[in-house]
Formats: structure tokens, C-alpha cells, sequence
């Protein structure tokens, strides 16, 4: 048990992750609607892949910033 409450920061941070490249995938296949564009699904793989790492390394950055007093 003690395991999972010292792990719950890595949950929290992998679905932090996956809403904001569930959020930037979104937005890119509304983009595409209205320029009224096919969009290939490989291409919104990418954004997300790609939205995923860019969360990470942002929460990641965040976490070393100390907090004022």
C-alpha cells in the first residue's frame, strides 16, 4: 500500500499528460474541420505523441521551480 501513495504523483502527472494530448488532438481535428481539410490519422498520432512529451517536460520544469514562502 505504501508503494501506490508514494507513486500517486506519477499517476497524477501521466493524466495531466493525457488530457492536455487529449486537449491539443482535439483541437488539431477542429483545425482541420474548418479549413475543411482531410486529416490523415498519422498526423494526429504525432500531435498527440508529441503533445504527450511536451506535458510531461512542462510538469517536469514546473516541479523544479521552488515555491515562494
Amino acid at each position: 500500500m505504501k508503494i501506490l501513495y508514494e507513486l500517486s504523483w506519477l499517476w497524477e502527472t501521466l493524466g495531466i499528460a493525457l488530457v492536455a494530448a487529449a486537449v491539443c488532438v482535439a483541437c488539431a481535428t477542429l483545425i482541420c474541420k474548418a479549413a475543411k481539410k482531410k486529416f490523415n490519422k498519422k498526423v494526429l498520432v504525432v500531435i498527440g505523441a508529441a503533445a504527450f512529451v511536451g506535458a510531461i517536460l512542462a510538469i517536469i520544469l514546473i516541479a523544479r521551480t521552488p515555491m515562494p514562502l
